[in-house]
């Protein structure tokens, strides 16, 4: 089963994201923190296929540094950010990145991710 980390500090919105997820198939581990997520990435980092991370994640840190700091412990790991402000992914992202931009629907944004993980890459349509 493909296990996917969701960092996103919006309960409504991170809530039909899981849901869109969990639909296709995915185990979801979700955080609404960066602190969070943090601790989930140093608990189970080997078994997170995917990085789905909010860039803009209010207090702490962003999702570029949750990305950073999982790319430590997985090097191979798929990130996808989320965000509704435009964003420097070039300049503070992770390489192979992609970025998806808020407003989304939930069930597109995991049909993206699995074709992401399929081995293509997830652009917005």
């Amino acid at each position: 089963m493909t296990t996917v980390l969701l960092v996103e500090d919006e309960a409504d919105v991170r809530e039909l994201i899981e849901d869109a997820f969990a639909d296709r198939g995915f185990e979801v581990r979700s955080a609404d923190t960066d602190t969070r997520a943090y601790q989930l990435l140093e608990q189970q980092a080997p078994v997170i296929d995917v990085l789905v991370a909010d860039i803009n994640l209010g207090a702490g840190t962003t999702g570029f540094d949750v990305a950073r700091r999982a790319r430590q412990l997985r090097p191979e790991l798929k990130v996808v950010y989320i965000t509704g402000h435009a964003a420097h992914l070039d300049r503070f992202g992770v390489d192979g990145a992609v970025m998806f931009p808020k407003p989304f629907n939930p069930r597109e944004l995991a049909d993206q991710v699995a074709g992401l993980l399929d081995g293509g890459t997830a652009v917005r349509a």
